[in-house]
C-alpha cells in the first residue's frame, strides 16, 4: 500500500493539522485513506477516524513487535497516511533514538514528509531542513510540506531553498491563515467525539489545499514505499462464548482499536454502554471493561447515575471480572474530588495541575507478569485501609524509578497504566480469566 510519514520538527510545528488536511484532500481525490498515529495517543485517532471513516490504528515500537505493527499496516486502503509524534527524532533515548518517529518509519520503510514552520523564514528553513537530513544518513526524508506561508511568492522562496540546499522537494505548503484551533483540556485537544463540526472544519480547510499541494507528487512520494513482509499474529480463541461489556461515551473513549480487535478475534462478543446514560450494565454478560477517558470531567453526571453505579458495584462485588484502565480507576473509586463514583476500589481520586505520570513504563503484576504499557494522567489515587495493590512500575528511561501502582479486589484489576494487547494476547486472559 502507498504510504507516507507525516514528522514534525517538534511540536506544535503543525504536524497535526497537516495530517488532517492531508487525509482529508486524499479522500477528497477519491482515495481510501487508512490513519495512523506513531506512539501513545488516543485524541489525535478520533480524529484521523472522523476525517477518514474508518478506525486509526497506533503504531508502537514500545508497545509491539515488528510484526504485529507490519499487520496493522496491511489495511486494504489505497493509501495510508501516518501521523508522527512530537520531534522526529524524540524518542526515549537521544543516542539510539528508540521509540521516535524516525525508528518506526525505518521499520515500516515509510517516506517521511518532513512539516516544517516557515514563519519569518526562507533560506533559514533549507537550514533546518538539512539538519533533520544529515542527522542521519538514514533520516528517511522524501519531501517537505511547509506550513504557515505567508503566500505564494514566500513558498516559491522556501521551496528553492530547500531543494537547492538539500535536495529534497517541498510537496506543497498551507497558508498562515489556515486555523482549525479545536479547543483543548488537559490532556490536549477534546476528542471528535465531542466536536461535532471537526470534520466539517477539516474538509474546508482542505479544500483550499487543492491549491496550494501537489497531489501527485505526493503520490509519487508514497510510491517509494515498498512491501513489507510478515506474520500475522495467531490469536487462541477459548472454547466458551464470552460476552464482555464496553464503556463507551464521552467519560471513556480511549481505546486502542487493535484492542478491541484482538478481544472479537478471540471470540468475545464486545457489548458497549454508556455509564452517563445508560440505567444498568447489560444483561448476561461475562466481564466489563472500563477504559481511559474523561471521567473528572463528567463528574457530576456519572455520580448522578446512581442506578448505573449501583448496578456495576453489585456486579463486581458478585465477582464479575473487570478490567479499568485510568479513567476507568477514578470511576470504580470511592469518589473523584469529593464527588461519589462507584465506590467499589478502596481508594479516593483526586485531580492534580500537572501530569502525575507520563511515558512508558514497564509493569509486572503479583504473578510475575510483566508487559509494555504507557501513562499520562493528571490524577492521584490515594489507597485506603485495605487496599492490595495490584503492579510495580518502572520508568522505561529510568528503570531505577519504581511505584506501585493499581487495585485487585475480588476479580477487579484497576491501574493507571494502559495495556496494548496485540504483542501480549496474554493479557486478556490474566484481564478476564
Amino acid at each position: 500500500m502507498r504510504r507516507i510519514l507525516i514528522a514534525g520538527t517538534g511540536s506544535g510545528c503543525g504536524k497535526t493539522t497537516a495530517s488532517l488536511l492531508l487525509m482529508a484532500l486524499l479522500r477528497e481525490s477519491g482515495l481510501r485513506v487508512a490513519p495512523y498515529k506513531v506512539g501513545p495517543d488516543y485524541i489525535d485517532p478520533s480524529f484521523h477516524s472522523a476525517v477518514c471513516s474508518r478506525p486509526s490504528h497506533n503504531l508502537d515500537t514500545f508497545l509491539m513487535e515488528r510484526d504485529d505493527t507490519l499487520s496493522l499496516l496491511d489495511a486494504d486502503a489505497d493509501v495510508a497516511v501516518i501521523e508522527g509524534v512530537m520531534g522526529y527524532y524524540d524518542g526515549l533515548d537521544v543516542r539510539t533514538l528508540r521509540c521516535s518517529t524516525w525508528e518506526l518509519a525505518r521499520l515500516t520503510r515509510t517516506p517521511v514528509l518532513l512539516v516544517v514552520d516557515a514563519s519569518g523564514g526562507a533560506a533559514s528553513v533549507a537550514a533546518q531542513v538539512k539538519g533533520f537530513k544529515t542527522l542521519r544518513e538514514d533520516s528517511g526524508l522524501a519531501g517537505v510540506l511547509v506550513n504557515r506561508v505567508s503566500g505564494a511568492g514566500h513558498f516559491a522562496q522556501v521551496s528553492e531553498a530547500v531543494r537547492r540546499y538539500t535536495g529534497l522537494p517541498c510537496v506543497g505548503y498551507i497558508p498562515k491563515n489556515t486555523r482549525l484551533d479545536f479547543p483543548s483540556r488537559h490532556l490536549g485537544l477534546i476528542p471528535a467525539e465531542e466536536t461535532p463540526d471537526a470534520v466539517q472544519r477539516i474538509r474546508q480547510a482542505a479544500g483550499a489545499l487543492r491549491e496550494t499541494v501537489d497531489v501527485p507528487l505526493l503520490l509519487k512520494l508514497m510510491q517509494q514505499a515498498p512491501e513489507l513482509p510478515h506474520e500475522r499474529r495467531r490469536i487462541e480463541r477459548p472454547d466458551q462464548p464470552f460476552r464482555l461489556a464496553v464503556a463507551r461515551d464521552e467519560a471513556f473513549s480511549f481505546y486502542y482499536q487493535a484492542n478491541l480487535d484482538v478481544l472479537e478475534r478471540m471470540g468475545m462478543e464486545l457489548t458497549y454502554f454508556s455509564p452517563l446514560r445508560d440505567a444498568a450494565l447489560p444483561v448476561g454478560i461475562d466481564g466489563l471493561y472500563l477504559g481511559g477517558g474523561f471521567p473528572e470531567v463528567f463528574a457530576q453526571a456519572l455520580s448522578g447515575n446512581q442506578g448505573m453505579r449501583e448496578s456495576i458495584r453489585a456486579a463486581l462485588e458478585d465477582g464479575l471480572p473487570c478490567y479499568a484502565e485510568c479513567g476507568g480507576l477514578l470511576y470504580l473509586s470511592q469518589d473523584i474530588d469529593g464527588v461519589p463514583m462507584v465506590g467499589f476500589l478502596p481508594a479516593r481520586c483526586r485531580m492534580t495541575e500537572r501530569l502525575q505520570r507520563f511515558g512508558y513504563v514497564q509493569v509486572e503484576d503479583r504473578t510475575g507478569l510483566c508487559f509494555p504499557a504507557h501513562e499520562f494522567h493528571h490524577a492521584m489515587a490515594e489507597p485506603l485501609e485495605g487496599a492490595r495493590m495490584a503492579y510495580t512500575v518502572r520508568k522505561a528511561s529510568a528503570p531505577q524509578k519504581a511505584w506501585a501502582c493499581g487495585f485487585e479486589r475480588k476479580r477487579t484489576l484497576a491501574a493507571f497504566a494502559h495495556a496494548h494487547f496485540l504483542s501480549h494476547p496474554e493479557l486478556v486472559r490474566r484481564f478476564w480469566g
